[in-house]
């Protein structure tokens, strides 16, 4: 498994959040138990900037196809970004063995 970030931001005339029947749908959509099985991805931590129409979601799954399925109905309503992530010491650890040089 590997973590991802979806990262997500949609205008105030998209945002799917203006009624609780749409709000229900996302949350399906977010994190929904069923589609999230379907799919093999766990969501690790998800959040909503205040104040915005952004969504940051760290999702972990077996490849990154899985996540870019999970992120198909984000991009029904604004920009939807997938990220492969590393943690901090993991990339440390390469820059220190010589196998990473700089954060690119």
């Amino acid at each position: 498994m590997a973590i991802y970030l979806v990262e997500h931001q949609h205008t105030d005339s998209t945002c799917p959040a203006q009624s609780p029947d749409s709000a229900r749908m996302m949350e399906g959509l977010v994190l929904g138990e069923e589609r999230l099985n379907q799919l093999d991805v766990k969501v690790v931590e998800d959040c909503k900037v205040k104040g915005e129409h952004r969504l940051l979601i760290l999702v972990d799954a077996p490849a990154r196809e899985n996540v870019e399925k999970y992120a198909e109905p984000f991009k029904m309503v604004g920009s939807t970004e997938v990220h492969d992530l590393t943690t901090c010491g993991a990339f440390l650890q390469d820059v220190l063995t010589g196998s990473a040089k700089g954060c690119r």
